[in-house]
């Protein structure tokens, strides 16, 4: 993907997460909320999402950090070990940004229903949503660059991403956000996973290539010599 596309994605990123907010902030989005709330927590499919329980842990705080902590490992060992650095630190900073946003939006906990698990504070965006779209779409960035088979670098990165979205779902169906703040959450995790592709692929490999890099005629050892 090039430069001028990601930032022109991610500035549309960032504008879908400011709209949402101003129509949470002005109860425009209620109707919207309230048909995919009666959707997704129709009676019809409470059994078969009751997995959504232990599930949506994976999206907590401890989880997340220990996916930082991975993150870190698995940059590490594919090199530069600075990329893992960088997604733990990211990860770590969404995590207190989402909670100065909750306290800025000051959006109450959905009432609609009755949750299925209890929890406090603000809603918008959900942080669940926010941190596991930054920490499992921080180490797909690691996997798709890594040396693994194609074939099973796809399968993982599909994998990570199934995994956000039932995560996302499941804090809707446990009656602890509304769908807004779902969708808020994920785009702003999305956002945030392109900022830090796009800032970790300058980021060379070596302090050689960071050299030759900067100095077009530096000799390359991949490069035969001319003549």
């Amino acid at each position: 993907m090039t430069a001028p596309r990601t930032w022109t994605l991610a500035l549309g990123g960032i504008l879908l997460v400011i709209g949402l907010g101003v129509l949470v902030s002005i109860d425009a989005s209620d109707g919207f909320d309230r048909a995919l709330i009666a959707a997704i927590r129709d009676p019809a499919l409470r059994l078969l999402l009751g997995f959504f329980v232990p599930l949506t842990e994976l999206g907590s705080t401890g989880a997340v950090t220990v996916v930082a902590l991975l993150t870190f490992a698995v940059g590490a060992a594919i090199g530069p070990w600075r990329h893992g650095l960088i997604g733990a630190a990211v990860i770590g900073a969404t995590s207190l940004g989402v909670e100065l946003v909750k306290a800025f939006v000051a959006r109450a906990r959905p009432d609609l229903l009755e949750a299925v698990i209890v929890e406090h504070g603000f809603s918008f965006p959900s942080g669940h949503a926010t941190l596991s779209m930054v920490a499992y779409g921080v180490l797909a960035v690691l996997i798709g660059r890594s040396r693994l088979p194609r074939a099973a670098a796809t399968t993982a990165i599909v994998g990570l991403g199934l995994l956000v979205v039932l995560i996302g779902i499941s804090r809707i169906w446990l009656g602890v956000h509304f769908p807004t703040d779902v969708i808020a959450g994920w785009t702003a995790g999305w956002v945030i996973v392109l900022g830090y592709a796009a800032v970790t692929r300058g980021v060379s490999r070596e302090p050689a290539e960071g050299a030759a890099d900067a100095d077009p005629a530096a000799r390359r050892s991949d490069r035969p010599a001319a003549g």
